[in-house]
């Protein structure tokens, strides 16, 4: 992961511009905006819960694979969605409890 100069594989996430990020993150609010809409009950507590936990979903894994591989495959980036989401979906189902 850390030597790029005699790896064969080229370093695809160092060329994403911000304007890139932007767009990706637009692309994603409108789609949980749509859901939002689509499904009013869900509340606002329920949708923090959710994206909070996504977010220290993905600290904990950026910090991990750092610390152990210090850096990142496309492995581990798929590993992060897939944590990322477990994450957010459990958050939205505490936040959406009747408990809540």
């Amino acid at each position: 992961v850390g030597d790029t100069e005699t790896s064969k594989a080229k370093p695809l996430a160092d060329q994403i511009s911000l304007v890139s990020l932007g767009v990706a993150f637009l692309w994603c609010f409108s789609a949980l905006a749509l859901v939002l809409y689509a499904l009013s009950a869900i509340s606002f507590v329920a949708i923090s819960v959710a994206l909070i936990s996504s977010g220290v979903a993905f600290f904990v894994m950026w910090r991990w694979f750092v610390g152990r591989l210090q850096g990142f495959t496309g492995d581990c980036l798929g590993a992060t969605q897939q944590v990322c989401e477990l994450a957010f979906y459990l958050g939205l189902a505490v936040g959406w409890s009747p408990l809540s």
